[in-house]
């Protein structure tokens, strides 16, 4: 059964200028255009509008410390006091991390005692920037460190530059070492960027928070950790292994991989581009073709119509090879390339036979990595088409500042990992990703399968568990992927609570992850329809009895779920999302 508010409007929201709110406005105003089920109850709003056709200063990410929420934005951050849910009242809008038209996006913060660290995710410009005072250097990306001890002046204290940059942070608590570690998650493609920073904030001097080392999220000596590998059999002169990138389309390279001849293909355009029909090409080979003219989708699709089993395309540029952009769900053969040395090598080598197939060892760029302490000590980072996982126990190799890397796991179809979280015996780790950089429609009726998929692994082993498919179809004017979520700390259940985009909040059973269901949710209409307009949920997380949705057009929007499945849950005191700071057994 659903209900639907009939108070308010959205569009006459945000035809406001964006204001920061002095005090809590009606909910009604924020979900006037939601559908929910009736165990959803929303409770309170915090307004920080964003209008359509401003300049992207979203709202992003959350974190809590008992009675306050914290949600990072564009422009800097907020601070919320959310002791009374149905009156949330915003103590501050932080907007001094924007210079010019160049902001810090996208602001995800982690918050420990009276430290804020916020990620500044764009290259600051020429003659740098500022955040909170602190400088941000010439083309560097980095985390700022804040004193929020009085939450109504925040005051900058140190800015801690990053080779690769900052798209999300993660905090680590070492209170043996009387410090916070950060794992930093550049999300950068470029091989020498696929892993992790290790940061250091001392406690006692956070102003002297600094660099600590980088751990690659694989194997850097097969194939370079790229994600693919192109095998070329002898006797040909390019007999060996070559790492290779993937594509946003097409299903990604199984495990054992396609073999066959492989062939340079030739177009009706006279050359090897394939951005034509191909000429007497056989079917049933790999096909080989060079980067440019065209798009790849179109000599994927070229490739596929010629009856190509898979298509290499090299280079055009020295460097790393690229993971290759595109959406066409009618593309059914994995696509891959391999850089311009690489690729004239195994050119000079035809004919010959060989193999597409994926890396089990492969690095991977880290879009956000999740971490589990108490008794499991493992954490994982999403990104490209896959997961990695790694130990922080010294009894498997590992510690906080040094972690082990146990495994990685590339999921077919998979091409932009973003999420990940772990059930809180540390039994089971869920998966989410960002198909199309989440500013597409991939949530509707035609979309492909796994673009609306969920996937759940054991956490030891990355061994699959389960899926689930986004129940609710989305318009083709709404943006919508699996985003950030978290796991309700209870040991009855295994139960998600997840924000989607503009599909809003999902709250997903998976105890048996082979089964998992939707029990809930908050689904907000399209903001237009008639045109894809960016929007909805950045984030939807559990924290202490409450639902909190951070909408990025909206601001913050409290909810109540009134269901068994969370009727145990615990309360927690303090949040940051992608830290789970302690375990308990799974009771069932």
């Amino acid at each position: 059964m659903l209900a639907r508010s009939l108070i308010g409007g959205l569009i006459a929201a945000i035809a406001l200028t964006l204001v920061p709110a002095a005090a809590a406005e009606p909910v009604e105003d924020a979900v006037s255009t939601f559908t929910w089920t009736r165990n959803m109850h929303p409770l309170g709003y915090s307004a920080r509008l964003v209008p359509i056709g401003s300049p992207s200063i979203w709202n992003s990410d959350l974190a809590f410390a008992g009675k306050t929420a914290y949600q990072g934005t564009y422009e800097g951050f907020r601070i919320i006091d959310v002791s009374e849910s149905e009156n949330p009242v915003q103590i501050t809008n932080f907007t001094d991390c924007v210079q010019g038209t160049t902001t810090g996006n996208q602001g995800d913060i982690i918050v420990w005692r009276n430290i804020l660290v916020r990620s500044w995710n764009s290259p600051a410009p020429s003659g740098g920037s500022l955040c909170g005072g602190i400088v941000t250097p010439a083309n560097q990306e980095g985390v700022h460190v804040f004193d929020i001890s009085n939450p109504a002046s925040p005051v900058g204290l140190a800015f801690v530059s990053t080779p690769c940059g900052s798209h999300t942070a993660t905090g680590v608590p070492d209170p043996a070492n009387d410090r916070l570690l950060i794992y930093n998650s550049s999300s950068s493609g470029a091989t020498a960027c696929r892993g992790i920073d290790i940061l250091e904030v001392p406690l006692d001097n956070p102003a002297g928070a600094s660099y600590l080392r980088f751990e690659p999220s694989g194997d850097t000596s097969v194939g370079g950790g790229l994600e693919n590998l192109v095998t070329i059999d002898p006797p040909s002169p390019a007999a060996g292994t070559y790492g290779a990138t993937g594509a946003a389309f097409g299903p990604a390279p199984s495990a054992t991989g396609v073999s066959g001849a492989v062939v340079l293909a030739e177009d009706g355009s006279g050359n090897n581009q394939g951005c034509d029909a191909f000429i007497g090409f056989p079917a049933g080979a790999i096909a080989l073709v060079d980067r440019g003219t065209c798009g790849f989708v179109v000599k994927a699709a070229n490739a596929q119509a010629a009856g190509a089993t898979a298509m290499i395309v090299v280079n055009n540029a020295p460097g790393d090879p690229i993971t290759m952009g595109g959406s066409d769900p009618s593309i059914t053969i994995p696509s891959v390339m391999v850089s311009l040395a690489d690729g004239t090598t195994i050119k000079a080598g035809l004919p010959a036979t060989g193999t597409v197939r994926s890396n089990p060892t492969a690095t991977r760029s880290c879009h956000d990595t999740s971490v589990i302490l108490g008794n499991v000590n493992l954490a994982a980072c999403a990104g490209g088409n896959g997961f990695a996982v790694w130990s922080l126990d010294p009894a498997r190799g590992g510690s906080l500042t040094d972690p082990a890397l146990i495994y990685t796991r590339t999921i077919p179809g998979v091409s932009i990992g973003h999420s990940t979280a772990f059930t809180w015996d540390g039994e089971v780790l869920v998966f989410g990703h960002e198909p199309g950089g989440g500013g597409e429609a991939r949530c509707q009726e035609t979309s492909a399968v796994v673009d609306k998929s969920l996937f759940f692994f054991r956490a030891a082993t990355g061994d699959p568990l389960g899926t689930f498919v986004h129940p609710r179809p989305q318009t083709s004017t709404e943006n919508c992927t699996w985003h950030n979520f978290n796991v309700v700390p209870t040991n009855e259940r295994y139960v998600l609570v997840s924000g989607s985009y503009q599909a809003g909040i999902s709250v997903i059973d998976f105890t048996n992850p082979a089964n998992a269901s939707e029990i809930a949710f908050a689904d907000p209409a399209p903001l237009s329809d008639t045109s894809l307009v960016g929007g909805g949920d950045w984030s939807a997380y559990w924290y202490d009895g409450r639902i909190y949705e951070s909408d990025m057009r909206r601001g913050l929007i409290i909810w109540n779920l009134s269901d068994k499945a969370v009727s145990g849950a615990k309360k927690l005191g303090r949040l940051n999302p992608q830290t789970q700071e302690t375990t308990f057994p799974f009771k069932g």
